[in-house]
C-alpha cells in the first residue's frame, strides 16, 4: 500500500530516494505525495502542503529529520510533546484509527505519514458544515486540537480553542503553498 523510500547521507545532507519524494538542493520536496493522497481522497494538495509546513517545517524540524534518518528512534523522533512522529505529526491514537497496525516508525515514513494525514482531514471535513464560513478554521484547528475541542469551541462552550494560534500559522503557511 505504501511506497517503499531509502535514505542516503551526502555530506551531511539528508536526501530522501524514492516514490513520491524529490529532492531539490539540500532538501526534500514532498509535492508529489501531496499531490497523490490529495487526489485519492478528494483533497486540495496545497492545504495538505501547508499543515506540513506547520506541523514538521515540512521534514526540516529536527525531531522529523531524526525519524528519517532512522526510523526506529522513536524517542528521538517524536513531537516535543511526546505524542506525535513524522511529516504531518499524526499522533499514533489519529494513527490507530486508519490503521490498527500503526507505529511510529510507520509515521516517520513520509509516504505514509501524507496517507494518513489525508484520511485524517478528509473525515474532518465531512463533520461540518462547507456553508459554515469557518468552515476551513474548524477543519484545521480539528487537525491540532481534535475535533472534540473545536465542536466545543463552535458551540461556545469554551471560549477559543487552543489552535488560535496554530490558525494563524495555518493561514501564513498556506499563503506562502499557493504564492500569494
Amino acid at each position: 500500500m505504501f511506497s517503499l523510500w531509502a535514505l542516503a547521507s551526502v555530506s551531511g545532507l539528508i536526501l530522501l530516494l524514492g516514490r513520491g519524494i524529490t529532492v531539490n538542493s539540500d532538501k526534500p520536496s514532498y509535492d508529489d505525495l501531496f499531490k497523490k493522497y490529495a487526489s485519492k481522497y478528494g483533497l486540495d494538495w496545497q492545504i495538505l502542503k501547508a499543515i506540513a509546513v506547520v506541523e514538521s517545517s515540512l521534514g526540516q524540524a529536527p525531531s522529523v529529520l531524526r525519524g528519517l534518518a532512522n526510523a526506529n528512534d522513536v524517542d528521538g523522533s517524536k513531537s516535543t510533546d511526546g505524542k506525535s512522529w513524522g511529516l504531518m505529526q499524526v499522533t499514533l491514537t489519529t494513527a490507530k484509527d486508519y490503521d490498527s497496525f500503526a507505529t511510529p516508525q510507520k509515521l516517520n515514513n513520509p509516504d505514509y505519514s501524507v496517507d494518513l494525514a489525508a484520511q485524517h482531514l478528509k473525515m474532518l471535513e465531512g463533520l461540518f458544515d462547507k456553508s459554515d464560513p469557518r468552515y476551513r478554521e474548524w477543519v484545521i484547528k480539528s487537525y491540532n486540537q481534535g475535533q472534540g475541542n473545536t465542536l466545543k469551541e463552535k458551540q461556545g462552550k469554551i471560549p477559543t480553542g487552543y489552535a488560535n494560534d496554530y490558525w494563524k500559522k495555518y493561514l501564513a503557511a498556506y499563503k506562502k503553498v499557493v504564492g500569494f
